[in-house]
């Protein structure tokens, strides 16, 4: 029992309001690309401000340590809220010169500050919703939330939202954390938004916030429609970890069976799967449902030495979508795998850090992965030309070689020399043009 606990510790890696940077991504150091090389002097100032969205009911009045609470809202609030890179202490040459280094001293931190709530999302509320919750102007919120993303767009390079969705165990402010430092890695173009759902900060919850990622998804669902219809985005895209991927498969798999007629607006590009705590059946549901055809890439990150998903595969006694590696996977479910264009499967198990924390947070704690999902999201460059190989051609599955960085950093070199194509979020030093 001593280890299953221990294992589940995996998927809360952070404390409440503050955590340290993230390791810097290998693609990066050597300086070489620098995400922050391109940013025009007038933009060159931290980003101290993150747009959320939560179904997280209030904190209690007089709850001082919380601005939301673990439970759950029933509805979906918009906000921001004030980020401190340093305490507050750091400059934008400081910071961006500190977070490159592969040995930070002193040490890099961010923790939350002020948080305000702009309100609720209307489309979100029901039949058994409060109307005294409701503004005189139920669209308010919305629209104002709508403005704040397009000015940050306005600014942007790439004009793409990234809605982060995190795992089981951590309170509201993790999810605002982790969104801001992969934004930091990628040069602060875009908009990065957390979708914080009603994870609770106790071992024991966990049974009952795998219930509530049902209903979360649903929110989800509402959010991502509201940014496409609502907002300048080119493209939205998605990135889940842990048991979060559950809200993001749920929420795309409402999106394939609906009747409703195709939205206009931003379409949803690259869906990111990492440390996926969701049952291979379930999968295979949202595969039949149609998952694929709502977005233009799905890629599914894979470890044999997550240990959180290991602890997950004991409880439940079915197979974890995260380690569809661990056994030997059927020739006809290779075969239908494989045949899907849309889907990828990467194998982080050899990757660089891919064990740390119990192998379940490799998507912040390996260089490798975090490089790789960093240049997926700025580039949309395929596994192949990304560097990655296929050791098992009879298997859909791509891992990384021992020479990958390499590969990777002359990938992105040449896309930074291709004049033809849409810029990006990573510069290549040897140049001006941005990574496309």
């Amino acid at each position: 029992m001593l280890t299953c606990v221990l294992l589940l510790v995996g998927c809360a890696s952070t404390p409440p309001d503050r955590t340290e940077l993230m390791p810097v991504p290998a693609v990066l150091e050597g300086g070489r690309f620098d995400p922050f090389a391109d940013v025009p002097p007038q933009a060159r100032r931290l980003q101290t401000e993150i747009l959320f969205a939560t179904d997280r009911d209030p904190a209690d009045a007089g709850d001082l340590e919380h601005h939301y609470a673990s439970r759950r809202g029933y509805l979906v609030r918009l906000g921001r809220a004030r980020i401190l890179h340093g305490d507050g202490a750091l400059d934008w040459d400081s910071a961006t010169r500190l977070s490159l280094q592969p040995q930070r001293k002193p040490p890099y931190r961010l923790r939350v500050g002020a948080v305000e709530e702009i309100g609720i999302l209307a489309s979100t509320a029901s039949p058994f919703t409060d109307p005294a919750l409701l503004p005189a102007d139920p669209d308010a919120p919305a629209a104002a939330f709508a403005a704040a993303v397009d000015r940050k767009l306005a600014r942007a390079q790439q004009p793409d939202i990234v809605v982060y969705v995190h795992g089981f165990k951590v309170p509201f402010e993790n999810p605002l954390l982790v969104a801001t430092e992969l934004w930091h890695f990628m040069g602060y173009d875009g908009v990065f938004i957390p979708y914080s759902w009603p994870a609770t900060p106790r071992l024991l919850a966990y049974f009952s916030d795998v219930e509530t990622t049902a209903l979360s998804a649903h929110y989800l669902k509402e959010l991502i429609q509201f940014l496409r219809r609502r907002t300048a985005a080119e493209r939205i895209h998605i990135l889940g970890y842990s048991a979060g991927t559950r809200l993001v498969l749920d929420a795309l798999s409402m999106l394939a069976l609906s009747t409703a007629p195709a939205v206009g607006g931003a379409r949803i590009g690259e869906v990111i799967l990492v440390g996926s705590d969701v049952d291979t059946g379930l999968f295979a549901a949202a595969l039949t449902n149609g998952v694929l055809d709502t977005s233009e890439r799905l890629t599914v990150y894979l470890s044999g030495i997550d240990g959180a998903l290991r602890f997950a595969n004991l409880v439940f006694g079915r197979e974890r979508l995260g380690q569809l590696l661990d056994h030997d996977m059927p020739a006809h479910v290779a075969a239908t795998l494989g045949a899907a264009d849309e889907l990828v499967l990467i194998d982080v198990t050899d990757a660089e850090d891919a064990d740390a924390r119990s192998g379940h947070s490799y998507f912040r704690e390996s260089p490798w992965v975090s490089s790789d999902i960093l240049a997926t999201l700025a580039t949309g460059l395929g596994p192949a030309e990304r560097g990655l190989v296929r050791d098992q051609p009879d298997l859909p599955i791509w891992s990384y070689p021992p020479d990958f960085i390499a590969r990777l950093q002359r990938a992105l070199g040449k896309a930074a020399s291709a004049s033809d194509r849409r810029d990006g979020s990573l510069q290549s030093a040897e140049g001006s043009a941005r990574v496309p």
